[in-house]
């Protein structure tokens, strides 16, 4: 599976075997790495390397290390992007702005591949989510629904790259802004304009009208956008 490596950037080499490894097919989601030992003869390293390379690899989230049971590649990436974006955005001192004018155009995307392919399992999974927003007396509740309806509509865009991009941005900006995402949705001023927004988008999808989903949910991101600045 691994050849041996030139001694300089040793930690890089080893890293992109292993991701040559999983782009080829070799290595799949949720397999196990061969054992420290087998891939250090392989790559003609010291097992020393190639536990820190491993290491490296388990910081970025593509490696996960159980203990008594080795290392594994993970059976789902969509965490594996918060950290360097989190990083990327204190780096480059970006403002909160930029994270949800990105959101605001992944969002509008995704509503429209959704427009198309929704399933009726999910149109009926928004709806209990929008009918606990719109019910619940229970603040947490309604949070907690408001996070599962737009989760819902990047599921139902059927693409990974938007899915695993939103749920990466969505954990950046409560990271960053510290509830204030939460108070927006639980203020009683901003409540029921963000109850009714969600209702057109949900009436949209029902309907599969790509054009007016992709209207509903313009102007609830902007109406959020504008509320969070």
């Amino acid at each position: 599976m691994f050849k041996q490596i030139a001694s300089s950037k040793i930690n890089f080499q080893i890293m992109n075997q292993i991701k040559e490894n999983i782009r080829s097919g070799e290595l799949q989601l949720g397999d196990r790495l061969p054992s420290e030992r087998a891939m250090a003869e392989q790559l003609g390293v010291s097992r020393a390397t190639v536990r820190e390379a491993i290491r490296s690899m388990e910081l970025m989230g593509l490696v996960i290390c159980v203990q008594g049971e080795g290392n594994f590649i993970p059976e789902s990436l969509e965490n594996s992007l918060i950290e360097p974006l989190s990083l990327m955005f204190m780096l480059n001192r970006s403002h909160a702005n930029e994270i949800s004018e990105l959101r605001r155009a992944l969002e509008i995307e995704a509503v429209r591949l959704a427009a198309e392919k929704i399933s009726v399992g999910e149109v009926k999974r928004l709806e209990e989510s929008l009918d606990v927003m719109e019910n619940s007396d229970i603040k947490r509740k309604r949070v907690e629904a408001d996070h599962a309806f737009h989760d819902q509509i990047a599921k139902a865009s059927g693409n990974m790259l938007i899915i695993n991009l939103l749920n990466s941005l969505s954990q950046i900006i409560e990271e960053q802004m510290a509830g204030v995402r939460a108070n927006l949705i639980l203020d009683d001023d901003n409540l029921h304009a963000i109850n009714r927004q969600h209702r057109l988008i949900f009436n949209a999808l029902e309907q599969r009208d790509m054009d007016e989903a992709i209207v509903a949910m313009t102007n609830h991101m902007d109406y959020v956008n504008r509320r969070l600045k």
